[in-house]
């Protein structure tokens, strides 16, 4: 028999899901609900909105992946609108080279465009790769390290490099152990308005965190950013 607190953990009811439209936040993963010291409630894999109350964490979907597999957004980039998976959402086409760059479509679910992703080499060679946002309607959307929009210069790269070693060293010694890649923090830009931010990896549960900045955005461009590897080639 179970009491008190820990019997009405167990028998919460799934978190509602919310529309995606106008979403502000946003994570990948099956954690519905989540409090101390007590093992997650788990529904099923979707782009999720994290909220908090008090001492209670939960994440109410509001698009749905096929299956429940965590590597599942990086093998079949396809949302939909419901949880038994018969409405999609949108779609990320497979990547195509243009030039230098990578492109890949985005397409709603009567498989019209609706906007572009576009993986741009580094200038440098001490520099990640970059991103842009191809929304119609609107200049384009670049996702750059905050680092490196501030920084941006030699001597900049040359700290950033220190500081990365220095990190590398403080991790080593305090697991040691190779750290897990984690992802890296991007903020995305249109002209001098910040889009949204990005931090983490989108196979990894509720790890990757997406905040949208601006209305005009539209979510799906967000949510293919959310399922698209940062480094395809990992």
């Amino acid at each position: 028999m179970v009491f008190g607190k820990r019997k009405s953990r167990e028998q919460a009811p799934l978190v509602e899901a919310v529309g995606w439209e106008d979403v502000r936040r946003i994570t990948i993963g099956r954690t519905e609900r989540s409090v101390p010291f007590a093992k997650p409630q788990l529904g099923r894999l979707a782009v999720r909105v994290p909220r908090r109350t008090k001492d209670v964490s939960t994440y109410a979907p509001c698009a749905y992946f096929r299956t429940d597999h965590p590597s599942h957004p990086l093998v079949e980039p396809v949302l939909y609108e419901d949880e038994a998976a018969q409405r999609v959402l949108c779609a990320v086409d497979d990547p195509v080279d243009v030039g230098d760059e990578i492109h890949r479509i985005v397409r709603d679910g009567e498989g019209q465009a609706v906007g572009t992703l576009r993986r741009i080499p580094p200038a440098k060679k001490l520099v990640h790769h970059t991103w842009r946002v191809d929304q119609p309607g609107r200049p384009e959307i670049a996702g750059r390290s905050p680092w490196s929009l501030r920084h941006n210069t030699a001597r900049g790269l040359a700290m950033r490099g220190l500081v990365s070693t220095l990190d590398l060293v403080l991790e080593l010694a305090a697991d040691g152990d190779t750290p897990a890649n984690q992802g890296r923090a991007l903020e995305w830009h249109c002209e001098d308005d910040l889009v949204m931010t990005s931090k983490g990896l989108p196979q990894h549960d509720s790890s990757l965190d997406i905040s949208i900045k601006v209305g005009w955005l539209d979510r799906r461009l967000a949510f293919a950013v959310a399922m698209v590897p940062d480094f395809p080639d990992a």
